[in-house]
């Protein structure tokens, strides 16, 4: 037989827990639209054909009429249930993983052992460089 990690199996937290109900509520109101929705939509559609439209040629149209009105229901439904077993998965999740800290920097700073470079470069006293572009400074 084989054991089951007691990791696998987890108990949600009470946020996870919550968070999934409101999703899953979300999805039963969502369910509930749907269906009135689809019988409206249903009715719509059989009055239009009782007063004599024709079926062929509008198929387009009546296809049209259940996807606008009530298919993006049940797909919105489907995907709060998703929402609500994901939620509830992630918060278990968090809830088993201890809090770590972790220091900002992972390794101390270096310490500086002295210049990188071959020379020092030393300011200039002279103006030569600005006396080539024009500018001088005006004595007085």
């Amino acid at each position: 037989m084989m054991e089951m990690d007691s990791n696998l199996i987890t108990k949600p937290s009470k946020k996870g827990a919550i968070l999934s109900t409101v999703f899953y509520a979300l999805a039963v109101v969502l369910l509930i639209t749907a269906f009135v929705s689809l019988a409206a939509c249903h009715q719509n559609i059989s009055r239009q054909l009782e007063q004599g439209v024709p079926v062929q040629g509008n198929e387009l149209a009546i296809v049209n009429l259940y996807l606008t009105s009530c298919v993006q229901y049940f797909a919105f439904a489907a995907a709060m249930v998703f929402c609500g077993k994901a939620s509830r998965k992630i918060m278990a999740f968090k809830a088993d993983v201890p809090e770590q800290v972790t220091p900002y920097m992972l390794n101390p700073p270096a310490e500086a052992t002295g210049s990188d470079y071959a020379e020092e470069v030393e300011p200039e006293d002279d103006d030569t460089d600005f006396e080539a572009w024009g500018f001088r400074e005006k004595e007085e």
